[in-house]
């Protein structure tokens, strides 16, 4: 595997057993240098996913600031100790989070948060080892390691919890069986309800066992392969763009293995990478990754000619999937190798952090909220789980009405008319708009209109200046993005 490098070995060292070998290994050996070109991946993932950003569609600075995000991660692939390009990659990426705010993507929203929890740690550790000192990359690595795990157990906290409805348990519109389907089409079982039903229940019992796992450190492993099994093959679905999630699922597992598994995944990783560098240089380890990326935009290229009339989205998408096959495959069967290694775990003692390490998290953890308070529905944790609690409503079985803090969610309206095709095309779909969502998108573009109503009045032709006063603040406009809103039962699977 070329995920992992270390620093140049001595001569001296090449042909030594495997034993001493792991010993000049483990005395290098910092979690940081492993969990970093997992980091550089998933990040090269997520802007593929944006490529009408790189290719400048959205402006210079989109484009600037997404082509440093692929230099930063292709310096922190061939020099993984070198931490200012883990920091200079953090921060890029989040003055890109920043820019692309309010941001929908759940992933995009853990990965901002993960990066705002390594920015924070580091400038602490960094203050606190005052001016000139070298960042304790060892302490960074024990810090963030508590907030990646975190976010993985909030992750798949809520992937159950918003599951916990009427129609992600209906094989009808589940959006389990959404992503069953194509991987059971080529084998005829895609209307098979046992299958249906079986995808809609190991969703539960697969996030549940996960979150066991991930603090179960003896056994840590049992959930560990299966969550990578899982995370691996969505993507292959084509379902959606799952390459980017399930690569950031890999990078904070790095984080989170007990330590003797990454020592290991360490060790492993340099004995696949060490003839690369040798016979290439440290640019040979990026050599196995341009062969695959060449591989499949050459493919791809000969199946589009084959069969005319693919998009170019579509063509991009089917370029990565291969990718992520290979790139991903690679990473799930190493990573399972080392969890087997290391089965049972022996159990190795952390030392102590502080409280605040536990802030973003936690921020993170109320947000995931937002649904049942009456804020926003995207970016909740709540993809692709049929969750539904607009109007005062919901299809949740825990709660026969949400409850509201706020009233954002109980503003919904139905667009008759507009100067706008895209919201008059949303509306004759069946879909409702929750009324803050429709102000911001009138005081984007002032001089568009819009017919609709709400709570049985109509308001004809309304634009900016009919919510003069009544426009989203900032922090609205930053924060608070809401899905189209579906009140047709059953819910069917959107995102």
């Amino acid at each position: 595997m070329d995920f992992v490098m270390t620093s140049a070995i001595p001569l001296w060292n090449v042909g030594r057993s495997k034993i001493a070998n792991a010993r000049v290994l483990d005395h290098t050996y910092d979690g940081l240098t492993a969990f970093t070109p997992f980091w550089a991946m998933a990040a090269i993932f997520s802007i593929a996913g944006d490529i009408y950003a790189m290719l400048g569609y959205k402006g210079p600075l989109y484009a600037a600031l997404s082509w440093s995000v692929v230099l930063f991660s292709l310096l922190l692939l061939l020099y993984p100790r070198r931490t200012e390009f883990l920091i200079g990659l953090v921060m890029v990426s989040l003055v890109l989070y920043a820019l692309r705010m309010p941001v929908a993507s759940n992933n995009k929203t853990i990965t901002a948060v993960m990066n705002g929890a390594i920015l924070l740690s580091a400038a602490v550790l960094y203050l606190r080892a005052g001016r000139g000192a070298a960042l304790d990359r060892m302490a960074l690595y024990q810090q963030i390691r508590i907030v990646a795990r975190s976010l993985l157990a909030i992750m798949y906290f809520y992937g159950i919890f918003h599951k916990i409805n009427t129609d992600f348990l209906d094989p009808s519109v589940s959006c389990a069986v959404g992503l069953y389907a194509p991987l059971a089409r080529p084998f005829g079982l895609e209307d098979n309800l046992f299958g249906q039903y079986l995808a809609i229940f190991a969703t539960f019992v697969i996030e549940a066992i996960a979150i066991v796992s991930l603090y179960w450190k003896r056994y840590f492993a049992a959930g560990f392969i299966l969550a990578l099994v899982f995370h691996y093959v969505i993507p292959i679905s084509a379902y959606s763009w799952y390459m980017d999630f399930s690569s950031l699922v890999f990078a904070l597992y790095v984080l989170s293995i007990p330590t003797p598994a990454s020592q290991a995944l360490y060790r492993t990783s340099s004995e696949l990478t060490n003839p690369l560098r040798e016979t290439f240089g440290r640019i040979g380890i990026l050599v196995p990754r341009t062969a695959v990326l060449l591989f499949a935009v050459t493919l791809v290229i000969l199946l589009t000619y084959t069969f005319a009339g693919r998009s170019f989205d579509m063509m991009v998408h089917s370029v990565w999937i291969l990718i992520w096959t290979v790139v991903g495959g690679v990473a799930m069967v190493v990573l399972g190798y080392v969890a087997l290694q290391n089965l049972p775990c022996r159990t190795v003692s952390s030392p102590r952090q502080p409280l605040w390490i536990y802030l973003m998290p936690g921020l993170f953890f109320l947000s995931c909220l937002s649904p049942y308070v009456g804020l926003k529905t995207e970016s909740s944790i709540n993809m692709f789980s049929n969750l539904h609690t607009e109007g005062g409503q919901t299809n949740h079985l825990l709660f026969p009405k949400p409850p509201y803090l706020f009233n954002y969610q109980n503003e919904v309206v139905k667009i008759i008319d507009s100067s706008e095709p895209h919201l008059v095309r949303q509306s004759r779909a069946g879909n409702y708009h929750v009324l803050l969502d429709l102000k911001k998108q009138l005081r984007r573009k002032p001089e568009a209109w819009v017919t609709y109503v709400k709570d049985g009045e109509t308001i004809t032709r309304a634009n900016a200046s009919t919510f003069a006063g009544e426009m989203p603040n900032l922090l609205e406009r930053k924060f608070l993005t809401f899905k189209l809103v579906d009140f047709s039962r059953p819910k069917v699977c959107t995102h």
